[in-house]
């Protein structure tokens, strides 16, 4: 029996703030891994997803969601991919990736990012003056990201 276990606590310690009408909370218990298509293989890529899925493979900067799955398929480039989804999924999520290792690299990078959600009346006007990216309905709709910096840190 070990002496000693190793307990994942959350980088932003479940900080919940409203400044100015606008709210701030982490986001918590999420999973998020990356998948990269090897050279020449979005064809097999692209059907692992669909048959893995039941959804397409989104374009770059689209998202694509699995309501049966419960997870975002997120594009970041044309060779990589981002699967997020609750923590209470996790089983589900990895008896799926055992079909999708033959098709792409995978990494788990839960502990690698952090994430956080804003709202509120403002929160366009807001995120504008640190975002460099237009962020009106029109140019992002619902399912659309960008990878940016925002201010220091890289975000998407």
């Amino acid at each position: 029996m070990p002496k000693y276990k190793i307990k994942s606590i959350s980088p932003l310690a479940n900080y919940k703030s409203e400044i100015n009408n606008i709210k701030i909370s982490a986001i918590e218990k999420t999973k998020l891994y990356s998948l990269a298509i090897p050279k020449n293989g979005i064809r097999k890529a692209t059907t692992t997803i669909i048959k893995t899925f039941h959804c397409q493979l989104p374009p770059t900067g689209s998202c694509s969601v699995s309501r049966e799955h419960k997870l975002k398929i997120l594009a970041l480039s044309t060779d990589q991919i981002f699967l997020y989804f609750g923590h209470q999924d996790i089983i589900q999520i990895e008896t799926n990736l055992k079909a999708l290792e033959k098709s792409f690299y995978i990494t788990e990078q839960s502990d690698a990012w952090a994430g956080i959600k804003v709202s509120g009346l403002n929160i366009i006007s807001c995120l504008e003056r640190i975002c460099p990216i237009d962020l009106s309905i029109g140019a992002f709709g619902i399912n659309c990201f960008a990878r940016t910096a925002m201010e220091h840190l890289n975000t998407i």
